[in-house]
């Protein structure tokens, strides 16, 4: 049985409190590393290339973790959840274009994993392919119904593409799923800003400021909400 290291990689994320949207994502904490493993060169091994690695990029460090993740392809070239990463990495690096093919490879190792949709889904939507990232996270929610993440990705593609009321929908049907996840209260505002519907998002950005005020996703998002008023 496989043990993965694979990140929560391109696919939406909130610092609030979500626990619904982390129920099925037991994966994206490192492994233990493995008592034995191959050699891969000097004194690291296999595990702890996977784990540099996977820290590395969940540092930010994403050059560094599409080197190691080159690396250890070289000794474990059917490691999927390695390659998972390393599309990831070129993703955060804006080489979208590297990445979609990255991710077509892992589609074609494994065709019936929703994760690889919800990020095929990002990427195409990265861009400006809305239709075809439309499909691949319908997809992603096939394979795993009613998935929260891929039903938030698919909201904002459709803010994107202008479908203002759809994709409002879509947001309002998870937060009467799950009412106590304030999560999908910032998520709501978000969309909300992005389908240009900014004064109904105001009184939930003041409930979330008044219950987490040193939140750092909601900080962030007020923030890039600030400075997107001041263009």
């Amino acid at each position: 049985m496989r043990t993965p290291l694979r990140l929560r990689i391109l696919a939406l994320s909130c610092a609030l409190p979500l626990a619904a949207c982390g129920k099925d994502e037991s994966a994206s904490t490192p492994a233990r590393a493995p008592a034995a493993a191959t050699k891969v060169s000097g004194d690291f091994t296999a595990a702890g290339k996977k784990i540099a690695a996977f820290e590395a990029y969940n540092g930010g460090r994403f050059a560094d973790a599409l080197r190691l993740y080159d690396e250890l392809l070289t000794v474990e070239p059917d490691n999927l959840d390695a390659r998972i990463n390393r599309a990831a990495s070129l993703g955060q690096l804006g080489r979208w274009p590297e990445a979609l093919t990255a991710t077509d490879e892992c589609l074609a190792r494994n065709p019936n994993d929703p994760e690889i949709h919800i990020n095929r889904s990002t990427i195409l939507s990265e861009l400006g392919r809305s239709e075809e990232a439309l499909e691949s996270v319908d997809r992603a929610l096939t394979l795993a119904k009613d998935q929260p993440k891929a039903l938030l990705l698919k909201a904002t593609i459709l803010g994107k593409s202008g479908k203002a009321d759809e994709s409002i929908a879509i947001v309002d049907a998870l937060v009467q799923r799950f009412p106590n996840q304030p999560g999908l209260l910032l998520e709501k505002a978000r969309m909300l800003d992005l389908v240009g519907r900014g004064a109904q998002a105001d009184p939930i950005y003041a409930q979330l400021s008044a219950q987490f005020p040193d939140d750092p996703g909601l900080q962030a998002a007020l923030a890039a909400r600030n400075a997107g008023a001041a263009k």
